[in-house]
């Protein structure tokens, strides 16, 4: 038992973390480079902001909605390989950008080639911890989602001092050579004993059935005698409580031998060969479907995934528009991308704070999420009077790193918890492309609520109501699950 459980919460399990931890930070400092590297596109290869915002539209949209492509991949190659991928298709993307010339050269390969590596870096950090982790999980989590406010922090930096030593194409070529220690830090993560156990087991189970149905063919003539049925995984039980039944009962005694005689039970069942063979598949389909529609569906995962869409409406609203609506209530382009740094400090924290707090199984993580997601849109329906001074905006930045950040703590948690941990990397990805629809459709609405209403506040009380009705689809996740629990 020792063997079994030497990796989980503790000993090589903490490397795991910091490996997955290195992954965050460096699939977060590509896609948050976006905004620094648009202005040398426009100046070193095209001056249409229209095209060249595709690049970065693309990488995010990439980034996000490979997410289920992610898990299939991933639960194919296992953690460890896909880290590597993900470290190689990031190296190849942003080197093969270095000597794009043209937009569309660079929308294939640092939209889409490394946008894909990028999302395959994040599936797996927000993955591999469920094998490792069990007791200390949200806390795991909790440290490896920080690494994203880590590479918020220091990418714009980082980003701009390559640019203004090495232009437009030496920077892209140091930015693939950085990314590419993904591949270092996925080679870390090694296959865990209790999930080579469990793969064990599940490969030795069948031939153990096939063993013991062989056994006691051969050695208890009675159980052909009894049933006429052929044996299936549903009916198995049932059929050895019939057996015990009848080896206890007076049928079954020497008296009575003739009436199960082998003639008459090998004519009862080579008469419904044919019958019972069509009612094994049709059980075992009926019985699969079910599952899987329980799975996704009945325990409140679908609600989950709604949640997701309107919180990514809000936050993507959010984010993009706020240094214009800062520049537009009198702060300087400065000022107004510092809001983005203030936020990236409390966000670091509110990652630690919130695994921290999921540990405590007397909250819950649905709960937690609820409160999050409450709690960021009242802090932007609050900025249209939290706006007038650079100093409120400032208080807003902190607020919002501080609740609008910890709710992606929660995502591998959740999903766990409602879908369970042999589907996580699937369902991993399905949330990160439900994300993704948010991400990319988000802006745009708030643009076009703008340009209609002429009032920059109505987009950022459209973001909160987004906010607000995610919590609202968070609330009907429990009263599914509590549903399902009446229906079981």
């Amino acid at each position: 038992m020792e063997s079994q459980t030497k990796d989980i919460d503790r000993g090589y399990a903490w490397v795991v973390c910091v490996a997955c931890f290195a992954i965050s930070v460096l699939s977060a400092a590509l896609y948050t480079s976006v905004g620094v590297i648009t202005p040398a596109i426009l100046e070193y290869v095209d001056d249409d902001l229209v095209k060249v915002s595709w690049v970065g539209s693309t990488l995010l949209g990439t980034f996000t909605m490979c997410g289920p492509l992610a898990g299939l991949i991933q639960d194919k190659i296992g953690n460890r390989w896909a880290g590597i991928m993900s470290g190689i298709l990031m190296l190849v993307g942003l080197t093969a950008a270095s000597f794009c010339e043209t937009v569309t050269g660079l929308i294939l390969t640092f939209g889409v080639i490394a946008g894909l590596g990028s999302g395959l870096a994040a599936n797996v950090s927000g993955v591999a911890l469920s094998d490792y982790f069990r007791k200390r999980l949200p806390v795991a989590y909790g440290i490896v989602m920080s690494g994203g406010a880590v590479g918020l922090l220091v990418t714009g930096p980082l980003t701009v001092q390559l640019l203004e030593m090495y232009t437009l194409s030496g920077a892209l070529l140091i930015l693939g050579a950085i990314a590419f220690n993904v591949s270092l830090a996925g080679a870390l993560i090694r296959p865990s004993s209790t999930v080579k156990q469990e793969e064990s087991m599940s490969k030795d189970l069948p031939r153990q059935e096939d063993t013991e149905e062989t056994c006691d063919a051969q050695g208890d003539s009675t159980m052909k005698k009894q049933s006429p049925h052929v044996f299936t995984a549903e009916n198995a039980t049932v059929r050895f409580e019939e057996l015990d039944e009848n080896r206890c009962s007076p049928a079954n005694s020497p008296g009575n031998i003739e009436e199960n005689s082998p003639v008459k039970s090998n004519e009862t069942a080579g008469s419904q060969p044919e019958h019972s063979s069509h009612l094994t598949t049709e059980n075992s389909r009926s019985k699969i479907r079910p599952q899987c529609l329980n799975r996704f569906c009945s325990n409140g995962f679908f609600f989950y995934l709604l949640s997701l869409i309107f919180w990514a409406l809000g936050d993507a609203a959010c984010m993009v528009h706020l240094p214009n609506y800062a520049e537009l209530k009198g702060s300087t382009p400065a000022q107004s991308a510092n809001l983005f740094t203030v936020m990236g400090v409390p966000a670091f924290f509110a990652g630690l704070l919130t695994g921290f707090a999921a540990s405590d199984t007397a909250i819950g993580n649905i709960i937690l999420h609820l409160g999050l997601q409450a709690l960021s849109g009242a802090s932007i329906l609050l900025l249209p009077l939290l706006s007038h001074t650079y100093s409120l905006q400032m208080v807003f930045s902190i607020m919002y790193g501080i609740y609008g950040q910890g709710s992606f703590t929660l995502v591998g948690p959740i999903c766990i918890e409602l879908i369970g941990r042999s589907k996580l990397a699937i369902g991993y990805g399905v949330c990160s492309f439900c994300m993704g629809i948010g991400y990319m459709v988000g802006p745009p609405i708030a643009s076009l609520i703008y340009n209609s209403t002429g009032v920059y506040d109505y987009t950022f009380l459209f973001s909160g109501a987004c906010f607000i009705i995610s919590a609202f689809l968070t609330l009907c996740i429990s009263l599914a699950k509590k549903q399902t629990l009446m229906d079981i």
